[in-house]
C-alpha cells in the first residue's frame, strides 16, 4: 500500500519539476519528436494527451511485430488486466480489468451472462475480426457506463481495424511460420471504384499444435472481413461490412493440474480421447453511417451477428482399468444471435461548450442444448465381470432466451476558463431477460468413488427421471449511470484531472441443480435471480509531455466500491461431497497505473508501465447459501471464501520495453526489441475454510515471474518488405494463470518464436 502512495508520489513531483523544463524547451531545434496518439475511447477523434481518462493504444504494427496474434497475447503486458479462457460464443468475454471479474455461476449459466469488460470491434459490440488487418487496440482503463453502458463496468477493449481508402489500389501479404507447428497468414487488398467507393478485403488463417498437448490443444481459425466504403460528398460516408469467422479445435488429451506447492502435473488425472470440434461458426454484418453536419456529426452504426457451435468437448474414463466408465459430453448452439443499435448526434470540439447525445439498442436470443452420456464398459458391481456396454443417460439440460435492452446517454463538457474544464455525463438504461429452462436428471445413474475408484452398483431401468421447466421467468433492471471529470491544464503539455463515475452489469435469471438427490423436482431444482452488479469509482490523474514532446508521463490512482457480485463456490460440508455455495459480497479496490515513454534518441525508444491493484472483498453474508434443498446450512461467509483478496490479478505489475534503430547501408533498417513483464507473487485462486484447514492454500500461490519477449525487424528502403523474427517467454518461464482446486490449471504459455516475412504493394 505504501509502495503505490509513493510511486504516485514521484510522479507527481517528476511532472511538477519537469512542467518548466518542458516550457523552457518549446523553441528546441529537435526535428523527432513522440507520435501524436490519435483514440475514439471516447466516442470521438482526439489525442490520447488530451483525453482525461486512463487509456492504453496498441498499435497494430506493433503487435504484428512482437508475435502477438490473439486477444490473449495482445493485453499480456497491460497492466492491470487480465484474460482468461472459458465462456462460448465471443471468448473475449472473459476480460477484466482492475479486478472487475465476470460473474462465476457455473458452467449451465456461464454461457450467457454478461460480461464486465464490453469488447468493440469497429464500433460493434460483441463483434468478430479484432484480430485481422488491426490499426490499433485500445484499453479503456474503468467504468464507461455512461457512454457505453452494458458490461462496461471493469471497462472496454477496442479493436479497429482499416477501413477502405478512397483513389488507392494497395495491399499486403504476410506469411509468418513458428515453433508448435505455427503457420499464420493474413492478406489484405484494397480497391478503389471510381472516386466515391473503395472496398477493402482481409483474410486471416492461423494454425498451430497445443503448447502442453500437441493434438488436444491444436488450434485451427480461419475468418475473412469484406468493408465498402461509399462516400457520395465529403460530409456523408457509408461502411458496410460482412465478416465470417470459423474456428475448429481438438479437445481432450491430458489435463494440466497444480499437484503440490509449486509443482505443476502436465499429465494429470485420466486421459481423453481427442475429439475435433465441430466448427464453430461466426458471422456478422454491420453498417455505420457518418454524416458530418458542419458544427455537429451524426453517428448510426448498425450490426447483426450470429453464431452456431456443436461440439463433444471430451470423452473421460473414470474408474480403475477393471471398473471402467466412459464419459461423453456435449454442447449444441443452434441458435445465439445479437442485433445491436447505436445513434449518437455530437457536436465539434470548437468553442466553450460541447455536447454528445445518443440512444442504442441491444437485442440477444439464444437457444442452448447440452447434457452428458456415460458407457460403462464392464460389470458395475466392481467384479470385473462381463462387459454390459450400456449407454446410460445422465442428464440434459435445455435453455433459451432473449435480452433486450434499450439505453439513452449524453454528456457535455463545458469551458470553465481557458484551462479548467467540466464533463458530466448520465446514462438511462432499460434491461428484460426472458428465460426458459428445461433441466432433467437421472437419479438411477450410479455415481463413481474417485476416493476408492468405485462405481455404484447398477439400479433398475429405465432411469428414474426428475426434472424442472421454468418457462418464460422474467426479470426486469432499470440503471442510471453518471460521470462527473474536471481537467485542469498546469501547462500547455501538463494536465490533472479528477473524476467519479459508475458502471453495472444488468443480472439474469436461471434454473438450477441444487445437488440433493431427490425426485423431488421442487427440493432438487432451484429458480435463481441475479440482481445486477454496481460500482462506483473515484480517480485522479495527469497527462504530461516534457521535453519538447521526448517524454511523456502519464498516471492515475482510483479507488472503487463494487456491490452486488455474485459468485459460485464449492464448499466442503464436513467430510461430505462439495456442494455449491452462492454468495454476494462486495470489493473494495485500490490501484494506480503509470505509463511512461522516452524517445531518448532519434532512435533510441523506453517504455515503462507500472500497475498497482489490492482488492478487499467485504460484505461477507452472516449465512453461506449451501443450497440443499428448500434449507441452508449456516456458516460465515469466511468459510465458503477463505482469502479477502481477488485472486489473480498480482498487486504490482510492470512492463519494460526498450528499442533501438540501426540505419543500415542500403538505406534499410534494423529494429531490435525487447520487452520484460514482471508480476507479482499472488494467489491464483481462492479457497474455503475446510481447505484451507487440510494446507491446501499453498498449492494456490504463483511465484513472481519475469518474462521476456524480444523482436528483431527489418524493413527494406521501400518500406514494402519486412521480415521478423519474435520470441515470447524467451526465458521459457513456467508459471500458473488460474489453478481451481480439484480441477484443470490454466498455464501460461511456455517459449514460443515465428518469423514471419510481409510485402505491400
Amino acid at each position: 500500500m505504501k509502495k503505490a502512495f509513493v510511486l504516485f508520489s514521484l510522479l507527481a513531483v517528476t511532472c511538477l519539476i519537469l512542467g518548466p523544463v518542458a516550457m523552457a524547451q518549446e523553441n528546441s531545434s529537435d526535428t523527432f519528436t513522440l507520435e501524436e496518439i490519435t483514440v475514439t475511447a471516447e466516442k470521438r477523434s482526439e489525442n490520447l494527451q488530451k483525453l482525461a481518462s486512463s487509456v492504453v493504444a496498441l498499435p497494430g504494427d506493433t503487435l504484428a511485430t512482437m508475435g502477438k496474434t490473439s486477444t490473449a497475447e495482445m493485453l499480456d503486458t497491460v497492466p492491470n488486466v487480465r484474460w482468461d479462457t472459458g465462456g462460448q460464443g465471443n471468448t473475449d468475454n472473459n476480460i477484466s480489468i482492475r479486478g472487475i471479474q465476470r460473474t462465476q455461476a457455473g458452467s449451465i449459466d456461464n454461457n450467457v451472462l454478461p460480461a464486465t469488460t464490453a469488447v468493440y470491434v469497429d464500433g460493434v459490440y460483441q463483434g468478430i475480426g479484432g484480430q485481422m488487418d488491426v490499426n490499433r487496440v485500445e484499453v479503456l482503463r474503468g467504468p464507461q457506463g455512461t457512454l457505453y453502458g452494458r458490461s462496461a463496468t471493469g471497462g472496454v477493449v477496442a479493436f479497429y481495424t482499416n477501413d477502405p481508402h478512397l483513389g488507392q489500389f494497395e495491399g499486403s501479404a504476410r506469411f509468418e511460420v513458428g515453433s508448435n507447428n505455427l503457420i499464420n497468414t493474413e492478406d489484405v487488398i484494397n480497391i478503389p471504384i471510381g472516386d466515391k467507393v473503395a472496398v477493402r478485403a482481409a483474410g486471416h488463417y492461423y494454425r498451430r499444435d497445443g503448447y502442453f498437448d500437441a493434438q488436444g490443444g491444436e488450434v485451427d481459425l480461419r475468418e475473412g472481413r469484406i468493408k465498402v466504403l461509399y462516400q457520395p460528398t465529403d460530409a456523408l460516408n457509408f461502411i458496410l461490412a460482412g465478416s465470417i469467422k470459423r474456428t475448429q479445435d481438438w479437445n481432450g488429451g491430458w489435463s494440466i493440474a497444480v499437484v503440490a506447492p509449486g509443482e505443476i502435473d502436465y499429465h494429470s488425472g485420466n486421459k481423453l480421447d481427442y475429439v475435433r470440434d465441430a466448427p464453430r461458426k461466426y458471422n456478422q454484418i454491420s453498417l455505420t453511417t457518418n454524416y458530418d453536419l458542419g458544427n455537429s456529426a451524426l453517428t448510426w452504426i448498425a450490426a447483426y451477428h450470429d453464431y452456431e457451435y456443436f461440439t463433444i468437448p471430451a470423452i473421460s474414463y473414470l474408474g480403475p482399468a477393471t471398473n471402467n466408465m466412459q464419459v461423453i459430453n456435449y454442447n449444441n448452439w443452434p441458435t445465439y444471435n445479437v442485433h445491436t443499435e447505436e445513434l449518437r448526434w455530437q457536436s465539434n470540439t470548437d468553442g466553450r461548450f460541447t455536447w454528445l447525445i445518443g440512444a442504442n439498442y441491444f437485442y440477444e436470443e439464444y437457444d442452448n442444448q447440452a447434457g452428458r452420456t456415460q458407457v460403462y464398459a464392464v460389470d458395475m458391481t466392481g467384479g470385473g465381470g462381463a462387459p454390459i456396454d450400456e449407454d446410460v443417460p445422465f442428464n440434459t439440460r435445455n435453455r433459451s432466451g432473449t435480452t433486450k435492452a434499450y439505453g439513452l446517454f449524453t454528456e457535455e463538457t463545458f469551458k470553465l476558463t481557458d484551462d479548467l474544464r467540466i464533463t458530466a455525463g448520465l446514462r438511462f438504461d432499460k434491461t428484460k431477460c426472458v428465460s426458459n429452462f428445461l433441466f432433467i436428471e437421472n437419479f438411477n445413474f450410479p455415481y463413481y468413488n474417485p476416493v476408492t475408484g468405485d462405481i455404484g452398483e447398477p439400479r433398475a431401468n429405465p432411469p428414474i427421471w426428475a426434472g424442472a421447466n421454468a418457462e418464460g421467468k422474467v426479470a426486469n433492471f432499470t440503471n442510471v449511470t453518471y460521470k462527473l471529470r474536471f481537467e485542469y491544464d498546469l501547462t500547455p503539455n501538463s494536465m490533472v484531472y479528477a473524476m467519479t463515475a459508475t458502471g453495472f452489469l444488468p443480472g439474469s435469471v436461471q434454473i438450477t441443480p441444487t445437488g440433493i438427490k431427490t425426485n423431488d423436482p421442487d427440493l432438487y431444482f432451484a429458480v435463481r435471480q441475479w440482481d445486477q452488479q454496481k460500482l462506483t469509482s473515484y480517480e485522479i490523474g495527469t497527462k504530461n509531455q516534457f521535453l519538447n514532446n521526448h517524454l511523456r508521463v502519464n498516471g492515475d490512482i482510483f479507488f472503487y466500491d463494487q456491490s452486488g457480485w455474485p459468485n459460485n463456490y464449492n464448499v466442503n460440508i464436513g467430510s461430505g461431497r462439495p456442494a455449491n455455495a452462492y454468495l454476494v459480497i462486495g470489493n473494495n479496490i485500490l490501484g494506480l497505473e503509470a505509463d511512461i515513454e522516452w524517445l531518448m534518441t532519434m532512435n533510441d525508444r523506453l517504455q515503462l508501465n507500472v500497475g498497482y491493484l489490492k482488492t478487499d472483498q467485504k460484505d461477507y453474508p452472516k449465512t453461506v447459501g449451501f443450497i440443499t434443498g428448500a434449507e441452508q446450512i449456516p456458516g460465515t461467509g469466511q468459510d465458503a471464501i477463505y482469502l479477502d483478496e481477488t485472486p489473480g490479478f498480482p498487486e504490482w505489475e510492470a512492463t519494460l520495453t526498450y528499442s533501438h534503430m540501426f540505419a543500415l547501408g542500403d538505406g534499410s533498417t534494423l529494429v531490435p526489441r525487447v520487452e520484460f513483464n514482471y508480476k507479482d507473487g499472488h494467489y491464483t485462486n481462492n479457497l474455503n475454510k475446510f481447505d484451507y484447514e487440510a494446507g491446501l492454500l499453498p498449492m494456490l500461490w504463483q511465484d513472481s515471474v519475469v518474462l521476456c519477449n524480444w523482436a528483431l525487424s527489418w524493413t527494406s528502403a521501400s518500406q514494402k518488405y519486412t521480415a521478423n523474427l519474435w520470441m515470447r517467454n524467451a526465458f521459457d518461464k513456467e508459471y500458473v494463470i488460474s489453478a481451481p482446486l480439484r480441477t484443470s490449471a490454466q498455464i501460461g504459455d511456455p517459449r514460443t518464436f515465428g518469423l514471419s516475412l510481409s510485402a505491400k504493394f
